[in-house]
């Protein structure tokens, strides 16, 4: 019995220990670049606007209630911003996902945005993404800033921070 104990001890703490890689894509670290052909056909590289510009980083699931119910916000802010100089990315899991449900989720949602299909998860193991929508907002140096599971509310004096003004 006591042996048992001991190993059930011993277990929870190593299931608490925070795990260097868990550290990754998280406020105050760098984002992790990755390339991509998106659903209209267009390749794109994260790393070529990364300490460029501010980026918006969206993961989501067409299967995910949540996901639908924040487009029209992260739109909003993409029609605000985008001119003026914030990228917007969206990245499909893949988890439980398909190229075509994703892409009808796109044209129904109305969509602004670029949007890939992870159909590997290897972008959002990267991420750590433990839920869909996880909102990723980096500055203009490629730091996050930003990570949540809703669309943030970004003023004028956060865009001038994220712009590094």
């Amino acid at each position: 019995m006591r042996y048992l104990a001991k190993n059930c001890l011993l277990l929870l703490m190593l299931l608490l220990l925070p795990l260097p890689a868990m550290a990754a894509a998280q406020i105050g670290q760098p984002l992790i670049p990755f390339k991509g052909i998106d659903l209209n056909g267009q390749p794109y590289d994260l790393q070529s606007v990364i300490g460029n510009k501010p980026v918006f980083l969206v993961f989501w699931a067409s299967w995910c209630p949540n996901c639908w119910s924040e487009v029209p916000k992260i739109n909003q802010l993409a029609e605000k911003y985008r001119a003026r100089g914030m990228e917007f990315v969206a990245v499909n899991i893949g988890y439980n996902d398909s190229i075509e449900r994703a892409s009808a989720f796109v044209r129904k949602t109305g969509m602004t945005y670029p949007t890939y299909f992870d159909g590997t998860s290897t972008v959002a193991q990267k991420y750590q993404v433990q839920g869909v929508p996880t909102i990723v907002v980096a500055d203009k140096h490629g730091i996050i800033r930003f990570r949540n599971f809703t669309t943030p509310n970004i003023s004028e004096a956060n865009f001038a921070t994220l712009m590094g003004e």
